[in-house]
């Protein structure tokens, strides 16, 4: 129990510190928002008016505590950029909401291929004695590591799109719309983010795995007679997961963030491409939560990531 309150405290802290961080860091960068927001159209008065308007006019630290404790309340704020109609702002809560379900749904196929995919390859190549296959698995897992992130994008595209005419590119449906095109379409875009994770976590398993295998339990285990694949999937691949797990965790983590790059190759409106459009734009409430929110992600996962340590590995518990 005193290790979960820890832990538990540990992400209250960060996350306090992070939001800190983030609501200074847009006070000091260069640039008005105000200025930004009414363009050619900026008089002195529209200017006071608006920086009234969004709170602008109040001094720094009551301003960060009051969109803390909106945040806590569960109030994101409104974003300076996109609006529901001419006179009414969208909220942020909205706008992320409506673009972390894609972001989600791509992360969810990109991870179930990678460890579908990673799991067996890793093991079978850790326990094959062909030179041959040993040789092309690594300049395959080589190969799919080395590729960037967005010539992949195109070689998908390439390749499903115009090549095979499985899907059309560019030619993204929403979930609300048609949720069966929405899953057809994402299939895609997440083989592009898996193919180059498939290939490091099945190195990253099968080096680990090898180190386990020449360990003095195996070979105290082969001495008493107890087969090879009994050993392997018993005992070594337990053990040669451990590694693996904080490994995936770094996945899940980057992918659940949202792939920027992927994101844009494919035109989908996820996290990563609402991030990137939100700080070309200056849009200051919507970067601020979405850093939150990605800072949130990765200390959980990481959070799960040591309770998983603490199951397969009994020595963390004594610990």
């Amino acid at each position: 129990m005193t290790y979960f309150i820890k832990k538990t405290a540990t992400l209250i802290i960060t996350l306090f510190m992070m939001s800190v961080l983030v609501f200074v860091s847009f006070q000091i960068i260069p640039g008005d928002v105000v200025t930004a927001i009414l363009g050619t159209e900026a008089t002195p008065e529209r200017e006071e008016a608006l920086r009234a308007e969004l709170g602008l006019d109040k001094p720094p630290v009551e301003r960060y505590f009051r969109w803390a404790s909106g945040v806590l309340r569960g109030d994101l704020g409104e974003s300076y950029r996109y609006s529901k109609n001419m006179n009414e702002m969208m909220p942020v809560a909205e706008l992320i909401g409506d673009k972390l379900p894609v972001t989600l749904w791509l992360a969810f196929f990109s991870l179930m291929l990678t460890i579908l995919l990673a799991i067996p390859i890793g093991v079978l190549w850790a326990g094959t004695k062909n030179k041959a296959l040993d040789a092309i698995l690594n300049v395959l897992t080589q190969t799919s590591m080395a590729i960037p992130a967005f010539f992949l994008g195109i070689l998908v595209t390439y390749l499903f799109g115009i090549v095979l005419k499985v899907f059309t590119p560019g030619g993204y449906v929403s979930y609300k719309k048609d949720f069966g095109a929405f899953i057809s379409y994402m299939i895609f875009p997440a083989i592009a983010i898996a193919i180059p994770k498939i290939g490091m976590t099945a190195r990253f398993l099968r080096n680990s795995t090898l180190t386990e295998l020449r360990s003095d339990y195996v070979r105290t285990a082969k001495s008493k007679g107890v087969d090879e694949k009994s050993i392997l999937f018993k005992h070594v691949l337990r053990n040669a997961m451990l590694p693996v797990v904080t490994f995936l965790g770094m996945i899940i983590a980057e992918v659940v963030a949202g792939s920027i790059v992927v994101e844009q190759v494919f035109s989908i409106p996820g996290i990563g491409r609402l991030l990137i459009s939100s700080i070309s734009t200056r849009d200051f409430p919507v970067v601020e939560i979405l850093i939150l929110y990605i800072t949130m992600v990765v200390i959980i996962v990481y959070f799960i990531v040591d309770v998983i340590y603490r199951i397969l590995d009994p020595r963390i518990r004594v610990e």
